[in-house]
């Protein structure tokens, strides 16, 4: 046989080897992708009310639940604000943005969070402790492994700076929230609960289903997913006050701000269901390894029967307060993505 056509059988063999390594990455990508979707549809038929997309569900509240935690949230507003009575929602929005503006709110951090002090203990408290009950009620506490503790208070204003941009993990970005440290297996739960939900609202969607389990990994900013693209554009799936909305974390969303005056507020957190361990077992080790000197979100869950006590049992204890908080969020180059920064203590001990 000639040297050419034993060159030539080389090529072909090391051709289809390829062709074979790609077509098995492909099939263990949607295999990923088909048992993500196998257990996000489990919690759909417990939680959902509305379940129009593959990625995303919607669950609206019964008005009563809904009312008890926009009370305890106006109440952790009014707190931070200093008011000695709660304030209605256009007083409230109007002297959160006064507060913004003038540098009166040294609580609120540039990813959004309006973080709880000393000050604010008990009224924080509270807000968690409404929000559990209304999840408790979802009817699928036996799914549920693990949830953030605490839940995010977040504030996002109309007018913003493009200096924003600067920022890593910006959610004006495109990205899903794994890029920056949450759980591929985790979903992210939004309450939108005061505000300009239409004009500054956020945009969902999901990446080709096989590109999920390769992007199921840390970046070192949401830029360094720019090239994933939304194919599917969840345009029907629009805020309402009311309404909780469960997004799958391999789903791509970001905030979108169509005018440059009000806010939105509304509530966020993530949790990690039971029964998922093949699925967790998917992801592999590495793609979770922060790059050298990356600055990542840290678990910020607890168990759910212990998410389910605070308020109740235990109380958050923030010990920062608001005139500290000024001083080291002015010095802090880091924005920080998430609080942890409270004890717990057992109430009745």
């Amino acid at each position: 046989m000639s040297n050419k056509a034993i060159s030539t059988r080389a090529v072909s063999n090391s051709s289809l080897t390829g062709v074979s390594s790609r077509s098995k990455e492909t099939k263990k990508a949607m295999r990923f992708s088909e048992l993500g979707d196998t257990l996000f549809e489990e919690l759909a038929d417990r939680m959902a009310t509305r379940h129009d997309y593959r990625l995303l569900f919607e669950h609206t509240l019964k008005p009563e639940l809904f009312a008890q935690i926009r009370l305890a949230a106006a109440s952790y507003i009014s707190c931070v604000l200093e008011s000695p009575v709660i304030l209605s929602e256009s007083e409230m929005l109007a002297r959160i943005i006064k507060a913004r503006e003038s540098g009166n709110l040294p609580n609120y951090v540039g990813t959004g969070l309006l973080m709880p002090k000393k000050e604010h203990v008990l009224a924080f408290n509270a807000l968690q402790k409404s929000m559990a009950e209304a999840f408790f009620q979802l009817g699928a506490n036996d799914l549920i492994d693990a949830v953030d503790l605490p839940i995010n208070l977040r504030m996002v204003f109309g007018k913003t700076s493009q200096e924003v941009m600067k920022i890593p993990f910006t959610s004006m970005k495109l990205h899903s929230d794994v890029w920056n440290g949450v759980h591929p297996d985790a979903t992210v739960v939004v309450l939108p609960l005061f505000g300009d939900i239409d004009n500054i609202t956020i945009e969902a969607g999901e990446m080709p289903q096989e590109m999920e389990l390769s992007h199921m990994r840390l970046m070192s900013d949401f830029n360094d997913g720019s090239h994933v693209p939304m194919i599917a554009k969840y345009e029907d799936a629009k805020m309402q006050h009311g309404t909780m909305y469960f997004n799958d974390a391999r789903g791509l969303h970001q905030t979108v701000r169509r005018v440059s005056e009000g806010l939105r507020i509304s509530i966020d957190f993530r949790f990690r269901r039971k029964f998922n361990e093949g699925y967790r077992a998917m992801i592999p080790p590495e793609a979770m390894k922060p790059p050298v000197g990356g600055k990542f979100l840290k678990d910020m869950s607890v168990p759910y029967e212990d998410w389910l006590k605070v308020g109740r049992e235990t109380l958050m204890i923030f010990d920062e307060t608001m005139a500290s908080a000024g001083q080291s969020y002015q010095k802090a180059k880091d924005v920080p993505l998430y609080n942890r920064n409270y004890r717990m203590i057992n109430m009745f001990e």
